[in-house]
């Protein structure tokens, strides 16, 4: 048991240093948005590129031993190699993507997409369960006050979109049934919960702003990975891997 808290704890500060890292990314991307044009083939893979040796020696200085030695590797790839990479997860929509390649180019790819769906006015007559934007599949549920209660909303786990959706339904195979639907939290952080289905077996986890309105969602998601290993021990699947691998 000594061993979890360990994980979480190293996963968190390598968090804390992609988000500073994503950060700068998105302070440095300039892209502008051809509407007309699906996102991801707008995405600007050589400057996303240009940014992985950056994310690289975090990986090194952070990360746990795995995501230590392919740093290693990737830093003597050529550019050929690593362009590679991000060419296959920009063509990629499949929703498990939970190898450490994924970790590095969804780090630099992520606040590029970002930037360009913030460029995309909402769609109030969507109502689809992958995003509106990038067709990612969803990272999170986020619940957000309105009127009297609650509306739920997805964020994408690629360009970080958000968009609503129906509260009792399950986005990976259109489950209804509520007795399918069970929901599962912890005491003492109660705004955030595992949304799991019993049909397709699949989970994610929602943050409750009506509960707690100063949640970051992204973060706080995160950083309760103990819901992650408690869901998995069950034999639910999450839908998509945190960038920390919960």
């Amino acid at each position: 048991m000594q061993e979890r808290p360990q994980a979480f704890a190293t996963g968190l500060r390598l968090y804390e240093a992609i988000l500073k890292f994503q950060g700068e990314v998105a302070c440095a991307s300039s892209s502008v948005l051809n509407a007309d044009a699906p996102l991801r083939v707008q995405v600007d893979l050589s400057f996303a590129c240009s940014r992985l040796p950056s994310l690289l020696t975090i990986a090194q200085k952070h990360g746990p031993d795995a995501l230590r030695e392919r740093a290693t590797t990737l830093q003597h790839e050529n550019e050929a190699a690593r362009m590679q990479l991000f060419e296959s997860a920009l063509a990629a929509h499949k929703p498990e993507q939970n190898d450490i390649d994924d970790f590095f180019v969804r780090a630099c790819l992520q606040p590029i997409a970002e930037n360009l769906q913030r460029q995309l006015p909402a769609d109030p007559n969507f109502t689809g369960s992958v995003c509106p934007a990038c067709g990612g599949f969803p990272q999170l549920a986020v619940l957000r006050p309105e009127g009297e209660g609650a509306s739920r909303y997805l964020q994408c786990s690629f360009c970080l979109r958000e968009w609503l959706f129906r509260r009792i339904i399950c986005p990976f195979c259109g489950e209804e049934d509520k007795e399918k639907l069970p929901r599962y939290s912890a005491e003492q952080c109660d705004y955030i919960y595992v949304e799991s289905c019993d049909t397709c077996m699949h989970y994610l986890k929602a943050v409750d702003m009506n509960i707690d309105g100063h949640a970051e969602p992204l973060v706080d998601e995160a950083a309760l990975a103990v819901l992650d290993m408690w869901a998995v021990e069950r034999g639910y699947k999450k839908m998509v891997s945190n960038l920390i691998g919960f």
